[in-house]
C-alpha cells in the first residue's frame, strides 16, 4: 500500500527529498502494508488501528498557557461526550476570540458501536494527540480505522476543509476485467456519494457483484456538520483521487473519506465479520470468541505472508529504484519520447542557478512544489519549479506538464525551456516573468492600481485568445482545466501567460468533451458539471474563464467574496447587480472612474454569459474572442449563472500557499486555493 499527500514536504539540498510530515517513500510503503495486511488480522485489543496524522507544527504553543489549557477542556469535552453520544459525531469549542480559542471534533465511522468509537476517540485525546504525535502543536489531525479527531486554533466547524489529505492503496492490482471493474467502482462510488451527501447521518455503503469471483465494497462518510451541497463536492475530491486500479482504496480529508475494497472491511447486514477477538492480560486465555483456535490457525498463515510480502516490496522497491530515470517519459505503448530530450538541463547547473535552491530564490510555493529564480552562466533568467519527489501524483504531473508545454508554442501561454530529471528530482524550467502572476497585483491593495483598465482589458483579451489556441489551434487539443488567477503570470509589459499545465487533458481534434471519476481543478472556479459529475468539456474551462474575467472586473476574489445582505459570492453578486441594471457597481473603486462604462459592462455581460447554469449556453472561445475584438457585435442576455459557492468558510491565510504568500503583506491572501491534482491516463 502506498501513500501520497496534496502538502509540500521540506526539501533539502542534492538529490535527497525529506518530508516533515512523513518518513521516506520506502519506509511509508512498508509501514502502510503492515497496516493493511495486519488490518486482515482478528484484533486481539480494542486499539483503534492507526492510518495517519499532520501536525501542523508553524506554531507551538507552551505548556501551562491559556492555549494549552482550552486544548486540554476541548479534548476532555470530545472524550466524555464519545462515551454516550450515539450520533458519533461531536464538535466543540472552548475559549473566546480573544481569549486563544481552540476548536475541536471528532468523528466516528458509521458502522462503528459505541464502544468503538469511545475507545478510538479516547486514545485520540489522551495519548496519541496531546502526547504522542502532536504534543504542544496548536493544530492537528489523526485518522484511524475507526474515527478522525482533529482540533484548530481556527474554527472548524461547518466548513468544507480539503486539506490535509492523504491517500492510501493496496499495491495489489485488480486481475481480471480492468475496464468492467472501473466502470463498476465509479458507478457505486457515485451512488455513495449522492446518498452521503442526502442523507441525515452523512455515511452510505454499497456491496455490488463486480463478476463470480469478485464482490466491491464501497464506503463513504462526512462530517455531519456539512451541508448537503458540501458534503457531494467533498465526495467528489475524494473520489476523484482514489486509485482505480488496486483491490483496496481509500482517500482521507478532514471533512469527508472514502474507501473502497474487494473483501468486507465495514459493518452491515450483509457483511458481518466476526466479532473482536481479546485477551486476557493476566492469563492470556481468550474472551469472549469461541474461535480462538481457528484464529491462530488464521495467524499462523497469514503472518508468515505478511513478512514475505513486505520482502518482496523491498526487493521490488529496489528494482524500481535502478530504474532508467528517462522512464517517465515513456507513453502508454512504451514509446519514448526523445524531442524532450534535447530540452535537459544538468541538475547541478540548476543547483546553481537557484543558489542551491536558496529561500531567497523563492518565488512561491505550489501544490505539488516550489518555484525559484535562477540565473543562468549565460545571464538568461529562469523561473525553476521543483516538484516534490516524495509524490506519486507529482511524478504523473511532471510528466504530463513536460509533454504539454513542450509541444505548446503561443504568445498567450508561459513558454517551457527545459527538464531536469536526477535521482528523485524532477524540474521544469521555464522562462522567467518578472511580474510573477496576476493575484500579485489583482488581490494587493496597492500594486492592483497599477492594473488600470487598459491593462485589465488587455489580460483579459490575452487570455481568451490563449485559450482559443488550446482549444482549437494546438495539436493536440486541450482542455486546461485549472484556469485561475494564480495561473496567469504576467511579463515585464503585463502581458498575460497561461502557466500550469498539470492537469490538463488531451483531445483528439474531434473531441470536445469527456468524463472523469477524478476531479481536480481548483475551488470557486469548476464549472458545476464538472465538480458534481465529473463531466468536463471546453466550456468547463469557458465556465472558468468566466469567473476569471469577473474577478479581474472587480478585483475581488470569488471563493472569498461576502456582501453583506446582498450576495455570498461574486457571481450572484454580479448577476443581482445585472439584473438590476446597475452592473458597473461591481468594477472595482481602483479603476471606475478612469474605465470605459461601455466596455466594462461589456465584459461583465460576457463573464456571465461564460458562467451560465447550462454549458450549451456559454460561448466557445472562438465568439468570445470575437465578441472581445469587435465591440459593434450585439450579445446575447444571459441566463441565471450556476450559483457554485455557497457557504464557504475562510480558511486560516497562513495556511496559503501560492507566490504571492507574504505573511509581512497587509493584501488579501488566498483562501481555499489549493489545486487538487491527479492525473488520469489518456
Amino acid at each position: 500500500m502506498q501513500i501520497s499527500t496534496n502538502l509540500v514536504g521540506k526539501v533539502v539540498t542534492g538529490c535527497q527529498h525529506q518530508n516533515r510530515l512523513s518518513d521516506s517513500f520506502y519506509s511509508k510503503t512498508l509501514t502502510i502494508s503492515l497496516i493493511q495486511l495486519m488490518s486482515m488480522l482478528p484484533k486481539f485489543t480494542s486499539n483503534p488501528t492507526y492510518l495517519y496524522h499532520f501536525c501542523f507544527n508553524d506554531t507551538m504553543f507552551t505548556s501551562n498557557s491559556q492555549y494549552h489549557t482550552n486544548l486540554d477542556t476541548v479534548f476532555r469535552s470530545l472524550s466524555t461526550n464519545a462515551t454516550s453520544n450515539p450520533t458519533g459525531f461531536y464538535s466543540t469549542s472552548a475559549g473566546t476570540n480573544t481569549n486563544n480559542p481552540v476548536y475541536g471534533l471528532y468523528l466516528c465511522r458509521g458502522d462503528q458501536n459505541a464502544t468503538a468509537c469511545n475507545n478510538c476517540v479516547m486514545t485520540a485525546t489522551t495519548t496519541d494527540l496531546p502526547k504522542k504525535y502532536c504534543s504542544n502543536i496548536d493544530v492537528g489531525i489523526i485518522w484511524y480505522e475507526e474515527c478522525m479527531v482533529r482540533y484548530s486554533n481556527t474554527s472548524i466547524i461547518g466548513t468544507m476543509e480539503q486539506t490535509p489529505s492523504v491517500e492510501l492503496w493496496n499495491n495489489k492490482n485488480i486481475t481480471g476485467n480492468q475496464t468492467r471493474f472501473t466502470e463498476v467502482l465509479g458507478s457505486a462510488m457515485n451512488e455513495v456519494a449522492v446518498r452521503t451527501a442526502n442523507g441525515p447521518n452523512r455515511y452510505a455503503t454499497k456491496v455490488v457483484n463486480v463478476s463470480s469471483s469478485m464482490v466491491l465494497y464501497a464506503l463513504g462518510q462526512c462530517t455531519p456538520d456539512l451541508s448537503s451541497y458540501d458534503c457531494n463536492l467533498c465526495m467528489r475530491i475524494g473520489i476523484g483521487l482514489l486509485p482505480t486500479v488496486m483491490i483496496d482504496g481509500s482517500y482521507l480529508l478532514p471533512s469527508c473519506f472514502v474507501r473502497y475494497a474487494t473483501y468486507p472491511f465495514f459493518y452491515d447486514a450483509n457483511t458481518v465479520p466476526d466479532p473482536p477477538v481479546t485477551v486476557d492480560p493476566t492469563t492470556g486465555e481468550h474472551r469472549g470468541n469461541k474461535k480462538a483456535s481457528s484464529a491462530k490457525v488464521i495467524i499462523g498463515v497469514v503472518v508468515p505472508i505478511a513478512v514475505i510480502s513486505v520482502a518482496v516490496l523491498a526487493i521490488l522497491y529496489i528494482i524500481r529504484k535502478r530504474a532508467n530515470n528517462y522512464s517517465v517519459f515513456a507513453n502508454e505503448n512504451g514509446d519514448n519520447f526523445t524531442t524532450v530530450e534535447s530540452l535537459q538541463y544538468e541538475f547541478a547547473t540548476l543547483q546553481t542557478a537557484t543558489d542551491n535552491f536558496s529561500f531567497q530564490n523563492k518565488l512561491g510555493q505550489g501544490g505539488f512544489g516550489a518555484v525559484y529564480k535562477g540565473t543562468l552562466q549565460s545571464g538568461l533568467e529562469i523561473a525553476v519549479k521543483r516538484l516534490s519527489g516524495d509524490s506519486g501524483q507529482a511524478v504523473q504531473e511532471f510528466k504530463n506538464e513536460v509533454l504539454l508545454v513542450a509541444k505548446l508554442q503561443h504568445r498567450n501561454l508561459a513558454r517551457l525551456l527545459g527538464f531536469s530529471v536526477a535521482c528523485q528530482e524532477k524540474i521544469l524550467v521555464y522562462e522567467y516573468l518578472p511580474n510573477k502572476s496576476l493575484d500579485c497585483f489583482l488581490f494587493d491593495k496597492a500594486k492592483r492600481r497599477l492594473l488600470n483598465w487598459e491593462v485589465r482589458y488587455k489580460i483579459i483579451v490575452g487570455v481568451a485568445r490563449g485559450m482559443l489556441y488550446l482549444h482549437q489551434d494546438s495539436r493536440p487539443r486541450i482542455i486546461h482545466r485549472d484556469l485561475k488567477v494564480s495561473n496567469i503570470l504576467l511579463d515585464a509589459d503585463m502581458n498575460p501567460k497561461i502557466a500550469d499545465f498539470g492537469m490538463a487533458r488531451m483531445f483528439g481534434v474531434d473531441q470536445s468533451h469527456g468524463n472523469t471519476m477524478r476531479v481536480v481543478g481548483t475551488y470557486g472556479y469548476m464549472s458545476p458539471e464538472y465538480a458534481m459529475h465529473g463531466q468536463f468539456s471546453v466550456k468547463s474551462d469557458v465556465y472558468s474563464y468566466g469567473v476569471l474575467v469577473l474577478e479581474i472586473i472587480s478585483g475581488r476574489r470569488n471563493s472569498t467574496f461576502y456582501e453583506s445582505g446582498y450576495a455570498e459570492d461574486l457571481i450572484s453578486y454580479a448577476w443581482k447587480k445585472w439584473k438590476e441594471g446597475a452592473a458597473f457597481d461591481i468594477v472595482d473603486p481602483a479603476i471606475r472612474e478612469s474605465c470605459s462604462t461601455s466596455e466594462a459592462t461589456r465584459c461583465i455581460q460576457l463573464g456571465l454569459l461564460c458562467v451560465q447554469q447550462s454549458a450549451n449556453k456559454r460561448p466557445t472561445m472562438p465568439t468570445i474572442v470575437h465578441k472581445l475584438e469587435v465591440s459593434s457585435s450585439a450579445l446575447p442576455v444571459p441566463e441565471e449563472p450556476a450559483f457554485f459557492v455557497k457557504n464557504r468558510g475562510v480558511s486560516d491565510p497562513s495556511k496559503d500557499i501560492g507566490p504571492c504568500h507574504n505573511k509581512d503583506k497587509s493584501s488579501p491572501l488566498s483562501v481555499n486555493d489549493i489545486s487538487i491534482t491527479n492525473v488520469e491516463p489518456r
